[in-house]
């Protein structure tokens, strides 16, 4: 039970500004009351807060109804490395096809992105009716791919290679005759105007499921299991604090 609603947590947060909403929702729906850093805030005992702060960051916290004796705190971060989309990224590559400019985003383990389906998901800021807003955005379907070269173009690879983020990495988007077309896409799966963005911030990730070993059926397999287990395990224990039979 545990670990599906972790796979389910997982394949829901594509980027660190989706992980923090998740978890809003998931902190209201047992009881958490949201507050805001430029109000006054009235806390009662006996109850659970949250603030978050960017997007992207998440404090949460209960109150016990006495004074406290002492404290427990825990802090995880809600990101994991990926490949970060720049401004402008779309760049003609040999006169042919479309490749987006991005920056290695964390310590990875580069060749495990190689021909699989990817996506981008993230923030859009744009100019709304009032004023600077942010929308979060997840193209939800394969989008992107950074293919291998094939074995007789680099005979060497399987003796070790040193990959070049800048060169080896850069996502393959379309054909050459669709430039122009990335933001476009990301316009309007927002469903905003594309002359309103005004920025965004946009994370490649893997588009590929969880998937159960069917050797040994209790080996859970994803690529952002060990950072969101960390963190989906204290989410689950602070809200059991506040409400003894919630569950994540």
């Amino acid at each position: 039970m545990f670990a599906e609603k972790l796979i389910d947590f997982i394949n829901k947060s594509p980027s660190p500004f989706h992980v923090t909403e998740n978890l809003g929702n998931s902190f209201e729906k047992t009881g958490f009351t949201r507050l805001n850093e430029w109000d006054e805030w009235k806390l009662e005992g006996g109850r659970g807060y949250y603030v978050t702060r960017n997007d992207s960051a998440i404090i949460a916290f209960t109150l016990p109804k006495t004074t406290p004796a002492n404290f427990k705190m825990v802090a995880t971060h809600n990101d994991s490395p990926c490949f970060k989309v720049k401004e402008n990224p779309e760049m003609v590559a040999d006169g042919h096809y479309i490749i987006l400019n991005t920056e290695k985003y964390g310590g990875m383990i580069m060749s495990t992105w190689l021909d699989r389906p990817l996506s981008v998901a993230g923030r859009v800021v744009y100019e709304g009716e009032g004023g600077i807003e942010c929308r979060l955005v997840n193209m939800d379907r394969d989008t992107l791919i950074i293919p291998n070269l094939a074995i007789h173009m680099n005979r060497e690879i399987n003796e070790g290679y040193k990959y070049n983020p800048q060169k080896d990495m850069l996502p393959l988007y379309s054909m050459g005759n669709e430039k122009g077309t990335f933001i476009d896409a990301i316009a309007k799966e927002c469903g905003i105007d594309r002359e309103n963005v005004l920025s965004y911030d946009l994370f490649v990730y893997n588009r590929e499921k969880e998937v159960c070993g069917e050797v040994i059926m209790n080996f859970y397999l994803h690529h952002d299991l060990m950072i969101y287990s960390v963190l989906f395990y204290r989410l689950k224990h602070l809200k059991m604090q506040r409400i003894v039979t919630a569950y994540v």
